[in-house]
């Protein structure tokens, strides 16, 4: 079910439903935008290095090919995506419908009986992509609200612009 109510300048309205592929696309934008990701993918290059200098000059060696899985690993990160996966297949509330309303106090998320509120200055920053909008308010905490929920392009534009006014912005 995804389907947009009319917007305004004032309050803009969504209703959908999260997608296990748009958690993972948001889970992977995310994961690109921190610091961790820019440090296993140094880790990952010496690890990987190392193995092939190993395997260069004395052989391949048990090291090296544990180097290489390391850095393999360390370069993919799959964790958080196993983690997401895990989470959306588990829980049926996150595959609910939900409506979701922006307005000039905030972000209003209802789903089921669940009911949450968060004031615009309880987000970090966004992100987008060409799929979604990430809301973040805190370390792996995000909302996603993807982009196939509004009517047309001027309404994600006017979106854009509501974040931009309310939210700083990276990536």
């Amino acid at each position: 079910m995804t389907a947009t109510a009319p917007s305004s300048a004032q309050r803009i309205t969504l209703q959908y439903t999260h997608t296990l592929d748009e958690q993972l696309h948001a889970c992977r934008l995310y994961q690109r935008s921190t610091r961790k990701h820019l440090f296993y993918k140094f880790v990952a290059i010496v690890a990987i290095f190392s193995a092939a200098w190993i395997s260069f000059t004395a052989g391949v060696q048990p090291a090296a090919l544990l180097l290489l899985a390391l850095g393999l690993f360390t370069w993919f990160d799959p964790v958080p995506l196993l983690l997401v996966w895990s989470t959306f297949r588990s829980s049926p509330a996150l595959r609910q419908p939900i409506e979701t309303v922006f307005d000039r106090q905030g972000v209003h998320f209802r789903f089921g009986t669940e009911r949450v509120s968060r004031t615009w200055d309880r987000y970090q920053s966004f992100a987008e992509s060409d799929r979604t909008f990430i809301l973040i308010h805190g370390r792996w905490a995000y909302s996603v609200v993807p982009k196939r929920a509004f009517a047309d392009q001027k309404a994600i534009d006017e979106f854009r612009e509501l974040l931009r006014a309310n939210i700083r912005r990276f990536s």
